[in-house]
């Protein structure tokens, strides 16, 4: 194998300690609610890095266990409908 797949798979991208997909999802939704807030309460923007930096540590601690966190993530969607059995039968199974 060549050595830019080894280190894609070895080393996972990352934002400050936290995975890429988790982190970016994380502030697209903290930023929604922001600006939502701003707009319907007039509220100071400072509050929300609070909230946004507790977040990124949880997600960064969730990381520290499970380093492939975006990879989980971006897997789950194809992955998440539950197995079609081609014969009727009790249970799941992959294979006929």
């Amino acid at each position: 194998m060549r050595e830019p797949i080894l280190k894609a798979v070895a080393m996972p991208p990352k934002i400050f300690w936290a995975p890429f997909v988790p982190a970016v999802v994380n502030f697209s939704m903290q930023m929604g609610i922001m600006v939502m807030c701003l707009a319907v309460f007039n509220t100071n923007p400072l509050w929300f890095i609070l909230p946004l930096g507790i977040g990124h540590f949880i997600i960064a601690g969730y990381a520290w266990n499970e380093p492939h966190m975006s990879r989980m993530m971006m897997t789950y969607g194809p992955m998440s409908s539950p197995t079609k059995n081609i014969y009727p039968v009790k249970g799941h199974k992959l294979a006929p």
